[in-house]
């Protein structure tokens, strides 16, 4: 078989898997690897070089509705409920007291935790149970209206979603 059309196969196969973005092969079109001047048997280096593609879709608010909507503050936050509540009592009070403003019930609180970090905890309106969420560097996004928060982490986002119990972070 000649190289060149082993070399188009294996480009063929690399790009139904991950994607070939210097099209076919390049070298001679018969012959051994050794007789190419091109590294890898005939392949070019800049199909070596080239990032493989990002298939991630962005998650977006709407694609994560809350699964239940409480309105108003709700009761004041449970310090029994997490080990380190009662250090955070005073901000998870105030979160408590604005009422919900993510997953559709739970109040958002957040504080310093170093120079450039931001630590994020989540009061729950129905009981005040306190959960503490991610530490971003930057600020998140969420919205009363979905399950989805995103967190700042070094300019990159982070994304979660609340499942019914916990911050799930997102594969992908």
């Amino acid at each position: 078989m000649p190289s060149a059309l082993r070399l188009s196969g294996l480009c063929l196969l690399t790009a139904l898997l991950a994607g070939c973005a210097a099209g076919p092969a390049t070298g001679p079109a018969t012959g051994s690897a050794a007789d190419s001047s091109a590294p890898s048997g005939g392949r070019s280096r800049q199909a070596a070089l080239l990032p493989p593609p990002v298939l991630r879709v962005t998650p977006a608010f709407a694609q994560y509705p809350p699964y239940l909507l409480v309105k108003g503050p709700g009761p004041a936050p449970d310090l029994s409920s997490h080990p380190q509540a009662a250090r955070y009592r005073t901000r998870l009070a105030e979160a408590a007291q604005r009422g919900p403003a993510f997953a559709g019930h739970l109040a958002v609180a957040h504080w310093p935790c170093g120079p450039t970090c931001r630590q994020w905890a989540f009061v729950d309106a129905r009981d005040g149970r306190v959960l503490l969420g991610p530490q971003t560097r930057g600020g998140a996004r969420f919205d009363r209206d979905s399950r989805l928060f995103i967190a700042d982490a070094d300019g990159q986002p982070r994304y979660f979603v609340w499942t019914g119990t916990a911050l799930q972070p997102m594969q992908g």
